[in-house]
């Protein structure tokens, strides 16, 4: 393009040149001498620099023109200040990326729509008892009910039914431990499941389908086995085909496995559900997704569904089935609280943006002073006040292009951060991408924060006396004062949205803090944990799975530098409470609490205290209890527990159940989830249940993860068809409990920190060039008497001021905006005086250590070399 622009000019040269040769000639032959034949075709030809403009003006528009000139300027400008630029641009790309990296996950998590055809008509089904605290586990829906929605149902599309759990997919190298979907025949449809490889499994056939990762990893992508028999739980399966690599249906995480790994389904399982006998007791349970008919409301389907069943009680009335339904759109299921968590943050990334765009005019209000003379020497010359802001303009749509370029590779940075550290943490956060959405989203905020970044500069030089600009003779054009006190004033916005963020931040940590403070005796950092489920054929009976616990604890504790061992369930079962002792009850009207099936060895290993009555011991002649204080709290007030029966449920009849009595109250304790409430809990020696899905809980001398290869080596030795899984120190599996709220604090985190240094270094840099200014009215004061000490009270004083004023603005907005965390926060008020406490003093103190330096430079001034500065 330069080029061809570079040639027409020379052409135009060439073409000026032959028509005065052509004149001259003629000139000539009418008698003219060479002098006055070339004058005369000069003056009839006209000024040549006016005609060439002119032709400029039609092949490219004066505008254009003028911008491309502009843009030469800038980036001249960029090249004669390195150090400025490489300061706006790094302000700019921190900004500008934070606030990019949230907005992809925003997208990904809020905007871009699920991976479902029509899936705004999605809905969860859930049937739940509201006479009991919500407990996620319970709220599914048995099969009578979805049978009847499925086949019944005028307001519903498509009903799915599916449950997820650990099972044993026999691979090529041994037996793995997989994620399996369990999924109805119209799973297939609603997800828009079409197989890479093989083909979808016919209606009534036991098959499974993999994920495209899980085929790769386990069966190392051999294609020959798609169509054959694999085993899975001990019993052959069908491989009916391979999904795609783009397969990837949004699942909310089930909790009918509280401990569930995190992670993808690896594999689905298809399942035929076909309504039970009217007089069997015992039902299975699933969770549902619906696509509902275009058209209809949530309400309308509720309606419609709560009628079907009423109609499946009337045919099964001995079922236990929960008394209310709930009908969801499946979005709010699937994103939970990560909605408002987003929001938040996305709204304190903005203020990160909103300080960084602070800071930028202050140091452009800083250079506009220092350029008031170039500015009034374009005016006088003719350049008018559109042109110059043109100009400005241009500028700083250069620094926030490079600022928004770098701000991308912040953004991709932080991204691939979050992914690789906490993956599960947040919804569907596995799918942020930079997309062309995110692309457009980065460009408006860049130009945004061009033209927010200029108007402070742009409106001081639009006030700027020409005149006045002219005749200041020094070399150092000073600021004017409302400039200067235009600084201060943005230094002190800065310091209070900085506090803001600080403040939000330590609550936050304190609530982090509180979460963590583990009771008296609980190590979770010596004790190593590890899954189990004992599924297959070999595991039916309770005899079975007793006989491999007592190999699993004995081989366990011979293991070099183990302390102690004791298993303890890991689905998560609940029981109906029933005293002996107690006023009838109707089954529904009963308490449910969660039962533990444990081991003698549990408390050591893990560090329980008994607080009253003894633990179980491994030679009990018959079943007994402990409970838990939120237990005998609940419902023993007022009278001791131990001695009290309990009905333990021996099968579906309840009126075969067994009474137990309660020998021990152990200290509340939680083991899987650190901010989930603490539940009234029984214990029950495993010798005496029904043990199935347990963790193994080792506590060691040492480092655990030291004793883990040994571990794992004696345990698969018993059983080289069970598989063991999730093997990790408990202390990290307490934190991956909390991957949501770790997530929310880290980047909080890094939000106040980049707003503190970006707050740091505009005192910094007002206080900085305040002193630069006043170098001469220093030097006259210490010439006069005045002690190092006095002035640097009196430079320290101004940055006081400005750091009071700022924290005292932070404060008021801080107890108004802190509000909005209350449902972030765990055991901590919104306005907690220690976390304000704390917050302000590291930022009076970081804003006083960055007002000191300039101070102690105005301190050693010379007075002699001040006294010579212009």
């Amino acid at each position: 393009m330069i080029w061809r622009r570079r040639q027409a000019l020379d052409d135009l040269d060439e073409d000026i040149r032959e028509h005065l040769a052509r004149e001259t000639e003629e000139n000539l032959a009418r008698g003219m001498s060479s002098e006055e034949a070339n004058a005369a075709a000069r003056r009839a030809f006209g000024s040549v620099t006016r005609i060439k403009e002119d032709t400029r003006a039609v092949w490219v528009p004066i505008w254009a023109d003028q911008l491309a000139q502009d843009v030469r300027y800038a980036l001249r400008l960029v090249r004669r200040s390195p150090g400025f630029s490489c300061v706006v641009i790094a302000t700019l790309a921190l900004g500008i990326g934070l606030t990019t990296a949230v907005f992809s996950v925003v997208n990904a998590v809020l905007l871009r729509p699920l991976a479902y055809r029509d899936g705004d008509r999605l809905v969860w089904i859930v049937t739940y008892d509201d006479r009991v605290a919500p407990i996620k586990s319970i709220e599914v829906v048995s099969a009578p009910d979805f049978v009847a929605f499925h086949d019944r149902s005028s307001t519903l599309e498509r009903a799915v039914a599916f449950y997820v759990g650990m099972e044993r997919v026999t691979a090529k190298d041994g037996v793995a431990a997989t994620r399996v979907a369990t999924v109805s025949s119209d799973f297939w449809d609603l997800a828009g499941a079409t197989p890479a490889l093989g083909r979808l499994p016919a209606s009534g056939e036991d098959a499974i389908l993999l994920s495209h990762a899980f085929f790769e990893s386990a069966f190392n992508g051999d294609a020959s086995v798609v169509g054959r028999m694999v085993m899975v739980n001990d019993r052959q399966v069908l491989l009916a085909g391979v999904l795609p690599r783009t397969f990837h249906p949004q699942l909310p995480a089930p909790a009918a496995v509280s401990q569930l790994p995190p992670g993808e389904v690896e594999a689905y399982h298809a399942t035929t559900i076909q309504p039970p006998a009217p007089t069997d007791l015992g039902v299975r349970v699933f969770y549902v997704i619906a696509r509902t008919k275009p058209g209809l409301s949530v309400a309308h389907v509720k309606s419609e569904l709560e009628t079907l069943r009423a109609d499946v009680r009337r045919t099964y009335p001995k079922l236990a089935s929960a008394p209310r339904l709930r009908v969801t759109p499946f979005t709010d299921v699937l994103i939970g609280q990560a909605r408002r968590s987003l929001l938040i943050l996305f709204g304190c990334v903005l203020v990160v943006l909103t300080i960084a765009c602070v800071n930028i005019a202050s140091l452009q209000l800083a250079r506009a002073s220092a350029r008031r003379k170039e500015v009034a020497v374009r005016a006088a010359i003719g350049a008018g006040r559109g042109r110059v802001l043109r100009q400005l303009v241009v500028e700083n749509l250069v620094l926030a292009s490079a600022g928004g370029i770098a701000g991308l590779l912040v953004a991709r940075a932080a991204v691939s951060s979050m992914i690789r550290l906490l993956p599960y943490a947040i919804p569907r956060l596995t799918e942020t991408t930079i997309d062309s959405r995110v692309l457009t989203f980065a460009s408006l905020t860049s130009i945004l924060t061009a033209f927010v970044c200029g108007i402070a500069p742009a409106t001081a030089l639009w006030r700027m006396n020409v005149q006045d600009a002219l005749k200041d003779g020094t070399r150092m054009t000073t600021a004017p004062p409302r400039a200067l006190r235009a600084r201060r004033a943005l230094v002190t916005i800065e310091l209070a949205l900085a506090s803001v963020l600080v403040v939000a931040a330590m609550l936050l940590v304190k609530s982090l803090w509180r979460i963590m403070a583990y009771p008296p005796g609980f190590d979770p950092e010596h004790v190593l944990t590890l899954k189990i489920q004992m599924s297959g054929q070999a595991y039916r009976t309770p005899e079975r799975k007793r006989t491999y616990l007592d190999e699993v604890l004995q081989k366990a504790r011979a293991v070099p530098g183990v302390l102690a061992a004791g298993v303890a369930s890991d689905a998560d079962a609940r029981i109906r409470l029933v005293r002996q002792d107690g006023p009838p009850m109707s089954l529904l009207d009963r308490p449910i609490v969660r039962l533990n099936v444990t081991s003698a060895g549990y408390p050591t290993a893990v560090g329980m205290r008994v607080v009253g009555g003894r633990w179980m011991t491994s030679h009990e002649p018959s079943a007994v209890y402990v409970i838990n204080e939120e237990l005998a709290r609940r419902y023993f007030t007022g009278e001791n527990p131990i001695g009290r029966r309990l009905l333990l449920p021996n099968g579906p009849d309840p009126a075969r159940a067994i009474p137990v009595p309660i020998v021990g109250i152990v200290a509340d304790l939680r083991t899987a989830d650190l901010e989930s409430a603490t539940e009234p809990e029984v214990f029950l020696d495993y010798l005496h249940g029904n043990p199935f899905a347990m963790t193994v809980n080792v506590r060691t001398i040492g480092d655990p993860l030291q004793v883990a290869p040994a571990l794992r080596a004696k345990l698969a030795a018993i059983d080289p068809t069970q598989a063991l899984f999730e093997m990790k120190r408990l202390d990290t599996a307490l934190m991956d409990s909390i991957a949501p709220r770790r997530m929310t604090l880290t980047l909080l985190v890094v939000f106040a920190g980049s707003a503190l240094l970006l707050g740091v270094i505009g005192i910094y840099g007002v206080m900085a060039y305040s002193v630069a200014q006043r170098t001469q009215e220093i030097g006259v004061r210490m010439a006069l008497g005045a002690t190092r000490r006095a002035v640097l009270i009196m430079v320290m004083r101004q940055g006081i001021g400005m750091t009071a004023a700022g924290v005292a603005l932070g404060a008021l907005s801080a107890v108004g905006m802190t509000r909005m965390l209350a449902s972030l926060l765990y055991e901590v008020q919104p306005t907690d005086g220690s976390s304000f406490a704390v917050a302000f003093v590291g930022i009076v103190a970081t804003a006083m250590a960055a007002c000191g330096v300039p101070a102690m430079t105005a301190s050693l001034v010379d007075p002699v070399t001040a006294l010579r500065c212009e």
